[in-house]
């Protein structure tokens, strides 16, 4: 081999060494972005105040306290608190304010103190303060209005959405598996509504539903006009309909609740035997019970909760659950965990989660309406409140 064929063999090695080298770099690039296995970054954006996304997050970090990322302490702090479906007001920000203060140094997963966000609190001119930041790696999200903000404006970040009424119809993921984009993904339950409606029937009888809802594309998703309309056609009840619009502001809510006892009546005029309470701005504590005496009790009317129980011990008659935080954190975890310590792609992760939905009656309503609860109904029962003055 003479001196030319040696140089252009050399070369070639070198060549071939530094293709090889590049092509696993970037193998091994590629897989720690499924597999990092090194720390993760949490930031959190609410729609607004809810006792149930407390709970959530709550539960959350208490998985968390398990994996060593959150000091132990934190358990004995918090361990005995209850968010959800109670009269407790949520307030997250002092929870995630508690987490990040119990964050292990080092620990795989890190809660970043400044990157908390309510929208509610804010003005739409700051949204952009909760997209696109340099020190987060994932968004928690709560509530629908986040969860759209972010897939709409969240170009670089991943983010998890939890507790839309209906991510798929709010185009925050395509579908229980599909995404639009590789950075979102959102807790899927497309039957928690029709379990809600199910059991109401079954449970109420009635013919005859009032439902009140504000007139706009937003409030036909989150109040499950959809779900009301199919269960209608399939039991064969009607459906009478009434609008009112949502409070935009602190002073607007006199105007609101006025507003609404007036659609109540005349749903009651117009022949219903049973009152649709929809998702909405109403503070169950200080005044579902007032809605309620103003006209619908003393008419027999019946009442369904769509949101949850709470407004069931505030004075609603029946209401299910549609969520179990406990058993959501522990598949967000889950999640999350498949993703970084797995190396799961983060567009193949797990969305759906079908929570094991509770009956809550009020007695105190059933009595004032002259319901009488079957025995055999009131042994599907997981909740009876009362709430006699």
């Amino acid at each position: 081999m003479n001196r030319r064929t040696k140089i252009i063999a050399l070369i070639c090695s070198i060549c071939l060494m530094m293709t090889t080298f590049f092509t696993s770099a970037e193998a091994a690039d590629v897989s720690n972005q499924n597999k990092a296995g090194g720390s993760i970054r949490f930031g959190y954006v609410e729609s607004e105040e809810y006792g149930s996304f407390t709970q959530l997050l709550l539960d959350m970090a208490l998985e968390l306290v398990e994996e060593g990322s959150i000091a132990p302490e934190f358990r004995s702090k918090y361990e005995n608190i209850n968010f959800e479906n109670t009269l407790e007001t949520g307030d997250t920000r002092k929870l995630w304010n508690d987490i990040c203060d119990a964050n292990v140094k080092g620990a795989r997963y890190q809660f970043v103190k400044e990157a908390f966000f309510d929208l509610d609190e804010m003005d739409e001119s700051e949204y952009e303060k909760v997209a696109n930041r340099d020190d987060v790696d994932i968004t928690l999200s709560m509530g629908t209005a986040s969860g759209v903000y972010l897939a709409e404006h969240e170009k670089k970040n991943k983010f998890m959405n939890m507790f839309s009424g209906d991510p798929i119809a709010s185009q925050i993921v395509k579908s229980e598996t599909e995404r639009f984009d590789d950075r979102s993904f959102a807790l899927v339950d497309q039957t928690s509504y029709v379990r809600q409606l199910d059991a109401g029937y079954k449970f109420l009888g009635f013919k005859k539903l009032g439902v009140v809802y504000e007139d706009s594309e937003d409030a036909y998703i989150y109040s499950a006009i959809d779900v009301v309309e199919k269960k209608a056609s399939e039991y064969g009840f009607e459906v009478l309909y009434e609008h009112v619009d949502e409070p935009v502001s602190d002073d607007d809510y006199d105007r609101y609740y006025s507003e609404l006892k007036q659609a109540y009546r005349r749903l009651v005029n117009n022949g219903v035997d049973c009152l649709l309470i929809t998702v909405a701005s109403i503070d169950y504590e200080e005044k579902m019970q007032e809605l309620l005496d103003d006209y619908v009790i003393p008419s027999g009317i019946k009442t369904i909760a769509q949101d949850e129980l709470l407004p069931v011990q505030c004075g609603a008659l029946f209401g299910i659950t549609l969520t179990d935080c406990e058993e959501s954190a522990n598949h967000m975890i889950k999640q999350i965990r498949r993703y970084n310590e797995e190396g799961v792609p983060f567009d193949e992760l797990d969305m759906v989660c079908e929570a094991t939905p509770q009956i809550g009656v009020n007695f105190t309503t059933a009595q004032r309406i002259g319901f009488d609860i079957s025995f055999e109904n009131l042994q599907m029962v997981d909740y009876i409140y009362r709430n006699d003055d």
